[in-house]
C-alpha cells in the first residue's frame, strides 16, 4: 500500500521558509536547496497536524470533557495578544 503524504498548506511553506531563512548556517545554500529544506520542514508541520487530527478522531466525548476541564474555559492566547 502506498504511503499517503499529508497535505502541506501554503502557511506550512511560509513558516518553513521563514525557519530556513533565519538559520545562519543555511545562508550559503542555493535557492533550490533552501526550498528542499523548507518543503521538508513544511511536511513535518503537516504530519504533526495530521497526527493530531487522527488522535482527536479516536477521542470520546468524555475525553474531550476531561481536556476542556483541565484547560479551563479560557481561550488560547496568541503571543502578540494585547490582553497580556
Amino acid at each position: 500500500m502506498p504511503i499517503k503524504l499529508p497535505v502541506v498548506t501554503e502557511m506550512d511553506l511560509h513558516r518553513a521558509r521563514h525557519v530556513v531563512g533565519s538559520l545562519a548556517p543555511l545562508k550559503g545554500l542555493t535557492a533550490d536547496d533552501a526550498e528542499v529544506i523548507a518543503r521538508a520542514i513544511a511536511l513535518s508541520y503537516a504530519e504533526g497536524r495530521q497526527r493530531g487530527v487522527d488522535i482527536a478522531k479516536d477521542w470520546t466525548a468524555d475525553d474531550w470533557r476531561q481536556v476542556r476541564k483541565q484547560c479551563g474555559d479560557e481561550p488560547a492566547r496568541i503571543a502578540s495578544d494585547s490582553r497580556e
